[in-house]
């Protein structure tokens, strides 16, 4: 059941998404992504990445496979078993980006986008604050920029 639904939102994606736009190709631009800050709606001048350390990574976007996958910063290490990896489509308005994890619990992430080029990749969604499930919601943004450090990816998903 889970398979047949997924098959068919990334069929209704393939047939409405123009994936291979200019814009969605941005992602392509850098190998990895890196986060760089993040910060609540309202307050960009404040970065908040310590408190949201579930979204902080490096990342990588294959818009020709509509594959992404997700690491930790500190040893490369993939998020993939939690929920990181996937399959993403942007929709035909460039307005949103959802990821659909292969496993994890959460089924689909919906993130409204922000920015997309070669230098900067920002989308914001609503978490709850201090990601306490408990808190009252607030929108936050996660900018990303081209990773160039050292940390080495291993990738967890299967070709």
């Amino acid at each position: 059941m889970q398979k047949h639904r997924m098959t068919g939102l990334l069929l209704a994606a393939l047939l409405f998404t123009p994936l291979a736009s200019a814009d969605v190709r941005e992602l392509a631009s850098s190998p990895r992504w890196l986060t760089t800050k993040v910060y609540i709606d309202g307050a960009p001048e404040t970065d908040v990445k310590a408190k949201y350390p579930g979204v902080v990574g490096i990342s990588t976007w294959d818009p020709e496979r509509n594959r992404y996958e997700f690491f930790y910063t500190d040893t490369g290490e993939s998020k993939y078993n939690n929920g990181g990896g996937g399959y993403f489509f942007v929709t035909g308005d460039q307005k949103q980006h959802i990821l659909v994890p292969d496993i994890g619990p959460t089924k689909t992430i919906v993130r409204r986008l922000e920015t997309l080029n070669d230098r900067e990749f920002t989308y914001s969604r609503e978490v709850p604050r201090d990601m306490i499930d408990s808190n009252p919601p607030v929108r936050i943004h996660v900018v990303h920029a081209p990773y160039t450090g050292t940390v080495e990816t291993r990738s967890a998903i299967k070709q």
